[in-house]
C-alpha cells in the first residue's frame, strides 16, 4: 500500500532461519528471491515457482571458522561455602558484552532484529501522539455535529473540523498498520528430530522451574584451608534467580521458551535453533548452539543458610574446622554445618559466554542438562 502520512516507512522482509549440519542461515526476502547469510557466506538465491529449480550466486568468500568453544574448567571440589563481607576480592563470572557474543550466522538476523526495534519505537511514539491529535479533533467535530448553531454558522469552519477529524482517524489507522508491519516476521523451519528434542527440553526445563532454590553464582575465589579453618576449597557469591519458560519481547514466537534469568548481565533464553542473551532491547546476542558448551556437574555445597526442602544431605562438617574434617577446638561454639549437593550447570562460548548456576534439586539439573544436550545434537545434525 501507498503510505500517506509517513512516506518513510518501509514494512520489513521476513526473515527465515534455516538448521542445518554445517550452521544456521539467515535468508530475508520476499517471494522466490532471497537473501542468505550462512555458513558457506553471503549469497542470493532465486527459485522458480512450480519448477523445484533454484539458483545459488555467491557473494564473497565465506566467514572465518570460528574456533570450537571450550568449556571453562569446573574441577569437582569437595566443598563449598558461600562468601563473606570482609573476604578477599572475588573472580567475577560473568559473560562478555552483548556485542561480542554473537555468532556469524546469526549476525544478519541480529541487524534485523535492531532495525526492527528502532522502527518500532519511532512509529509507537507517532502513534501515541496520533492517538491524542484524534481524541482532540474528533471530539470537537462531534460537539460542533451535535450543536445546531455552530454547524449552520459557521459551515466553512465546521468543514475544516470535519475533514481534521477523518484525517486524524485516517493517520491513527495508518500507524497502527505500521505498527504492525514494523514487528520482524520470524519463520524458523524445524526438522522434526529438532522440534521433538525442543519440546523434551521445554518439558524437562519446566520440571526445573519447580526447584526449591536456583541461584546464579556471580563470583568465586580459592579457599585458604588453614587460616580460614575450613573444608571448603572454593568460597562462591550467589544470587537467588528465577528460571521460568516465557517470551523475550524482542522476538515475536508462537513458543514459550526457557528463561534462565541473569544476577550479573543479560538474560538467557534458549530457542529451537539458537539461544539469545538479553540485557535490552538495544543489547543482546544471538548464539548458535554450536558454539555453547552448557555443562552439568555435582556440586557439595556448604549450606549455612536455610537448606532447600529438595536437596540432598551427603554430609557434615564444622564451621571451624582441621584440615582432616575434625573439629577446631580452639573455638567455642563450634557447630555442624550440613553439606548439601546441588547441581552445577555452567555456560561457555568461545565468544566470551561465562555463566554458571547452582540448582538445589541436582537430579533435575542433570536430567535439564541432558535434554539440552539433545537438542544440540540433533540442531548439529540437521534433522
Amino acid at each position: 500500500m501507498t503510505w500517506r502520512f509517513r512516506k518513510s516507512f518501509s514494512p520489513l522482509p521476513g526473515v527465515r532461519i534455516t538448521l542445518s549440519p554445517s550452521g544456521v542461515s539467515t535468508s530475508v526476502g520476499v517471494g522466490p528471491f532471497r537473501a542468505t547469510i550462512g555458513p558457506r557466506g553471503p549469497a542470493v538465491t532465486a527459485n522458480i515457482p512450480g519448477t523445484g529449480l533454484s539458483f545459488r550466486h555467491a557473494l564473497g568468500s565465506s566467514p572465518h571458522q570460528r574456533p570450537t568453544a571450550l568449556p571453562m574448567p569446573h574441577p569437582q571440589q569437595p566443598g563449598f561455602v558461600t562468601s563473606e563481607p570482609s573476604a578477599p576480592e572475588m573472580d567475577e563470572i560473568k559473560s562478555e558484552g552483548s556485542g561480542a557474543l554473537t555468532t556469524p550466522g546469526l549476525s544478519e538476523f541480529k541487524r534485523l532484529l535492531e532495525k526492527a526495534r528502532r522502527e518500532h519505537g519511532e512509529v509507537v511514539r507517532e502513534l501515541n501522539q496520533a492517538r491524542s491529535e484524534e481524541y482532540f479533533t474528533v471530539g470537537r467535530y462531534t460537539s460542533w455535529k451535535n450543536g445546531w448553531l455552530m454547524r449552520h454558522v459557521f459551515k466553512a469552519k465546521f468543514e475544516q473540523h470535519r475533514i481534521s477529524a477523518e484525517e486524524s482517524t485516517a493517520k491513527r489507522a495508518e500507524l497502527e498498520e505500521q505498527e504492525r508491519l514494523s514487528c520482524l516476521q520470524t519463520q524458523i523451519e524445524l526438522p522434526d528430530g529438532v522440534n521433538r528434542a525442543f519440546h523434551r527440553m521445554n518439558d524437562e526445563f519446566a520440571v526445573l522451574t519447580k526447584c526449591d532454590r536456583i541461584w546464579d553464582t556471580v563470583g568465586q575465589r580459592n579457599t585458604n584451608r588453614i587460616v580460614e579453618r575450613t573444608t571448603a576449597t572454593r568460597v562462591v557469591e550467589r544470587k537467588p534467580v528465577r528460571f521460568q519458560l516465557g517470551r523475550c519481547e524482542l522476538i515475536e514466537s508462537e513458543w514459550k521458551v526457557p528463561h534462565l534469568e541473569n544476577a550479573n548481565g543479560g538474560d538467557i533464553y534458549f530457542y529451537p535453533a539458537f539461544a539469545l542473551y538479553f540485557v535490552s532491547s538495544d543489547n543482546f546476542a544471538l548464539l548458535e548452539y554450536k558454539d555453547i558448551e552448557l555443562e552439568f556437574s555435582l556440586s557439595r555445597f556448604i549450606e549455612e543458610e536455610t537448606l532447600p526442602g529438595d536437596t540432598t544431605i551427603v554430609g557434615q562438617t564444622w564451621a571451624k574446622a582441621n584440615k582432616d574434617g575434625s573439629p577446631d577446638k580452639r573455638f567455642n561454639g563450634n557447630y555442624q554445618i550440613p553439606i548439601a549437593q546441588y547441581g552445577k550447570i555452567s555456560i561457555t562460548s568461545a565468544t566470551g559466554m561465562n555463566e554458571e548456576y547452582m540448582v538445589s534439586n541436582a537430579e533435575r539439573a542433570q536430567a535439564f542438562s541432558s535434554t539440552w544436550k539433545g537438542l544440540s545434537s540433533a540442531v548439529a545434525a540437521g534433522v
